[in-house]
């Protein structure tokens, strides 16, 4: 698939991921670590930070690493974990969830939204759907 065409699909593909932000944790907790992962479908590049002591400063830490036009943030979290996913079509999702393995189950079952045959990267057939995991990033006060 070319460029503009992944780049067409990860646009759509950016409102399945929006569901993912603050998907674990909870918000502005004492002692809470906070991260974040942004996409760029200009460059289909990601960004990712971890352990900031809030939101605002993942958000904008991952932000200006980006510093892209069309950067958006797919996920942010806190005390936590979060996972991008993409797949041969083209289309990008991202999630949250308290383990990395929970972040990169509910990233793909977004990405399955738009393109159903992901759903078998869960099941162990991530060959056969075309689906990666691009970025992982867990606060460090995480286990497992």
């Amino acid at each position: 698939m070319s460029f503009m065409g992944k780049a067409g699909f990860a646009v759509a593909a950016m409102g399945l991921a929006a569901g993912s932000v603050l998907g674990a944790g909870s918000a502005d907790a004492a002692g809470s670590k906070w991260g974040a992962i942004a996409f760029s479908t200009q460059l289909w590049e990601s960004w990712s930070t971890r352990d900031w002591p809030s939101e605002e400063g993942a958000t904008s830490a991952v932000m200006q690493d980006c510093a892209v036009e069309d950067c958006q943030i797919l996920a942010v979290w806190a005390n936590g974990c979060g996972a991008l996913v993409w797949n041969d079509q083209g289309w990008v999702a991202a999630a949250a969830g308290p383990t990395r393995g929970e972040a990169v189950r509910k990233a793909i079952d977004k990405l399955s939204e738009g393109v159903p045959i992901a759903r078998l990267a869960n099941f162990g057939s991530s060959d056969f759907s075309g689906t990666k995991v691009i970025d992982v990033a867990c606060t460090s006060n995480v286990r497992g």
